[in-house]
């Protein structure tokens, strides 16, 4: 080889110049999973926030045959959501015609699918579409997704992102209790509720004592002639959040003359709703071990729930817990304690050996009898994906999170390139507005999403070192926090708190308020990663706009 020849060879990291202006978006696709809150919030973003629709192809996949998520599945006895109703909306769609200060399932749904017939959410949404694999194509820098839907066939198409929606409380099971498939009563979980069985006179068994059981037991006890709730371990019933914006701490109706002012006075019903955000948040500070506001809870949460069980000292030893308030989820719970005094009602501590064709029996060796198993057990919240899901080099992320999950602000995973979550391992889930954090996640997402296309990028993928310095940050910081205080909570897994942010809504909002590209691994599209440099021309003057507006 010559000089001369040497002398032309081109640099490793040259590229002929690219005939576009600066930043010229290419078009992505984004396939998100689940039609609930979140994949709706996506859906109004591209479509009437952003209006990008030209840049972004979005596919939403859902399971079942309406929107709604969470709020369309569960349909037990009394489901209910125990946030005051007016700051559970959509930030761009409040809702002046909520019935009560706290509503329930059905009013949610019903809220829900208005806004997605008046916003035309549900546009880009494939029903009965259910996502079974999902496999990262290092070469196309594209997510491989396989779908089924109801009638069996199965359908494979590529995105350029990948969004997980699809919810923590969203996959269930029925408990492992030896014999259960053996009863030959009723046997039902609160997420596949038969709303056509009637439990009048019926001997009725409430397994659990969480959001769903707390709210299933009060209702069911007006119709069963006897009722048991079984449980593991006490749990705190507090006052409803924000209850001291009531009218007398409790839940109440609006008035027709409240919900037309409502109606025809913006900013009052801006401060009205400003309010109740502003105490909702304010409850962090109640998490914060040594704070005056955690001091104070317990003595508080005790009073409440002692006037409930009329003061019955035996049901109080037994239901009032020892750890501190807000380990475990709080949970107001109108009615469970009061129903827990009925006469026909009974609460035991002391654990199924196993069910039996027409009951069930304890360890102690008693035997009850009954017409229907309620299975109020909750969702297996393992943060482990619905789907199989293969990353970068196939790192499988059931086996990376089969022990600890550990996302990077709670939306990246490991080994996994172009993928987000909403509500994924330590998101600020157990305090303040979590409809707002499902916002500003999306604003973050799409943020990522608008940087990919403008700037000529293939992958991203948060980096090692970020995602375990955040990730031991957070655990560190958690040390301050009630949820690291010794209850049993669906918040930890392995003894590790996988289910809360490191500091309050607002600290989580500013933190994604930003792109830290320095944690994540960039690849492009070429060997150049100025290439969207392109053709030394703005957008502005290929469109022969003003070319003196910064003046």
């Amino acid at each position: 080889m010559t000089i001369a020849e040497t002398s032309q060879q081109k640099p490793q990291n040259w590229v002929p110049i690219l005939e576009q202006p600066l930043f010229a978006a290419r078009k992505l696709k984004i396939v998100c999973a689940g039609a609930g809150y979140s994949g709706l919030m996506l859906a109004h973003k591209i479509q009437h926030a952003l209006k990008c629709e030209d840049e972004i192809e979005l596919v939403i996949h859902e399971k079942n045959d309406k929107v709604g998520g969470t709020w369309y599945e569960n349909k037990y006895a009394g489901a209910a959501c125990d946030v005051p109703a007016h700051i559970y909306t959509f930030m761009f769609e409040p809702n002046p015609d909520w019935s009560s200060f706290y509503v329930g399932a059905k009013e949610i749904l019903g809220y829900i699918t208005r806004t997605t017939n008046k916003y035309n959410l549900d546009k880009h949404v494939q029903f009965e579409s259910r996502i079974t694999k999902v496999a990262w194509d290092d070469d196309a820098g594209k997510w491989d997704i396989t779908t089924s839907k109801k009638d069996g066939s199965q359908s494979v198409e590529q995105a350029d992102i990948f969004v997980d929606g699809s919810g923590l409380l969203n996959k269930w099971n029925y408990p492992d209790i030896k014999g259960l498939s053996d009863f030959k009563g009723h046997l039902v979980h609160t997420v596949s509720w038969d709303e056509n069985h009637s439990y009048a006179g019926e001997r009725v068994a409430v397994i659990g004592n969480g959001s769903s059981a707390i709210q299933i037991v009060p209702q069911i006890a007006k119709e069963a002639s006897y009722l048991v709730n079984l449980l593991r371990n006490p749990t705190w019933i507090s006052s409803g959040y924000a209850a001291h914006l009531t009218k007398t701490g409790e839940n109440f109706q609006y008035t027709e003359e409240e919900k037309e002012r409502f109606r025809n006075d913006p900013e009052y019903f801006h401060e009205y709703r400003h309010r109740i955000e502003h105490e909702f948040n304010n409850f962090f500070y109640a998490l914060i071990n040594g704070t005056p506001q955690q001091l104070a809870a317990p003595e508080a949460f005790t009073e409440i729930m002692r006037k409930r069980l009329n003061y019955d000292e035996e049901l109080c030893s037994k239901l009032i817990p020892d750890w501190k308030v807000g380990c475990r989820r709080l949970t107001p719970g109108d009615g469970y304690l009061e129903a827990l005094t009925e006469p026909h009602v009974d609460v035991e501590f002391t654990g199924i050996d196993h069910i039996t064709a027409d009951g069930l029996v304890l360890k102690d060796g008693r035997e009850i009898k009954l017409d229907s198993i309620i299975c109020a057990t909750g969702f297996d919240v393992s943060y482990k994906p619905k789907w199989a899901h293969s990353g970068r080099n196939g790192a499988n992320l059931d086996k990376l999170w089969a022990d600890h999950p550990e996302a990077y602000l709670s939306t990246c995973a490991p080994e996994m390139p172009n993928y987000f979550i909403v509500n994924g391992p330590n998101c600020p889930i157990g305090h303040g507005s979590l409809l707002s954090v499902m916002k500003w996640t999306i604003d973050y997402i799409l943020d990522w999403a608008h940087k990919i296309a403008r700037e000529d990028i293939k992958s991203v993928t948060v980096n090692q070192r970020a995602l375990k310095d955040y990730n031991e940050y957070t655990q560190e910081f958690l040390k301050r926090t009630v949820w690291t205080s010794g209850c049993v909570s669906w918040y930890k897994r392995n003894g590790r708190v996988t289910s809360m942010y490191a500091g309050s809504i607002l600290h989580y909002k500013d933190l994604l308020a930003t792109i830290r590209g320095e944690d994540f691994n960039i690849e492009y599209r070429s060997s150049n990663s100025f290439r969207f440099m392109g053709n030394g021309l703005t957008q502005i003057e290929v469109d022969g706009g003003d070319l003196a507006s910064y003046v």
